[in-house]
């Protein structure tokens, strides 16, 4: 896809300030991974349980999505020259952009602060915020984030439709993603995190649908997404035997959708235990 940079990017690198570009390589982060899974956790935690299965569900599948659409079209990001922030592997379509049109979209819908026009407007303006940051770091090009974008409109759209806020249903469509993107990259590192990630969140959900636990406290979320957080940049960022790739992205999404019957269970144990 020649020009689809429209020379924007490098554009940006010229005329902006370096605090310029490292404020938004900060920004950026509310589109990565680890932000996203955070804030499905704390959906689920302490929100509606089946609402946050679902985000999570749709999480893994606008992931799952990207990656397969990464390999499909196996197309390069700009220079590294021109970076301003980590980047790493194909640079069409952006996955941050399709991460936190899903995020934001989902979050606009669930949440119940404020009317739903603004929410709708406070999404669009992070999303917004998030594309521009991909653009202004030099890490995707124009095309990369629009077409991120309408990727994930389209594919939250189709979601809920085929769905209807299931989450047994959404895990199912995650899984047939993971599949094709297993198909467009092969056995990698990311295929086989995506792999591990689905199969752990959706057999979880599977057995504990009709046991969710109870409360969480802010310690014990704190604690338990900070465990959960190095389990992650382990699985992600070391270089690891594949197998080891497996499990510790397995149990992420695993430890997520178990932490409140955890925190159940500990207390019940402790008010069991005598004086």
């Amino acid at each position: 896809m020649p020009g689809r940079g429209l020379g924007v990017t490098e554009t940006l690198e010229r005329l902006l300030s370096p605090w310029v570009r490292e404020l938004f390589a900060v920004l950026t982060q509310l589109g990565d991974a680890w932000f996203l899974f955070a804030t499905v956790a704390f959906l689920y935690w302490f929100g509606n349980r089946r609402r946050g299965a679902f985000a999570l569900s749709a999480i893994l599948g606008a992931l799952a999505l990207t990656l397969a659409l990464k390999g499909l079209f196996a197309l390069p990001r700009p220079p590294t020259e021109l970076y301003a922030g980590h980047a790493s592997g194909y640079g069409f379509p952006s996955g941050h952009a399709i991460g936190a049109t899903t995020l934001w979209g989902l979050l606009a819908l669930i949440l119940e602060r404020g009317s739903h026009r603004w929410r709708a407007i406070g999404a669009g303006a992070v999303v917004a915020v998030v594309a521009t940051s991909r653009i202004v770091i030099g890490v995707h090009y124009v095309v990369d984030v629009v077409i991120g974008i309408a990727v994930a409109l389209t594919y939250l759209a189709v979601l809920l439709y085929v769905t209807e806020w299931n989450p047994s249903r959404g895990f199912v469509v995650a899984a047939g993603l993971t599949l094709v993107a297993v198909a467009t990259n092969g056995i990698t590192h990311d295929s086989v995190a995506m792999v591990a990630g689905v199969v752990g969140a959706g057999t979880t959900w599977a057995m504990l649908d009709a046991d969710l636990g109870g409360s969480v406290h802010i310690p014990a979320a704190v604690a338990g997404l900070a465990a959960l957080g190095v389990v992650g940049y382990a699985g992600n960022r070391l270089v690891l035997p594949l197998p080891a790739v497996f499990v510790l992205n397995l149990v992420v999404p695993v430890g997520i959708l178990l932490l409140p019957l955890v925190v159940e269970r500990a207390k019940k144990g402790r008010s069991a235990s005598p004086s």
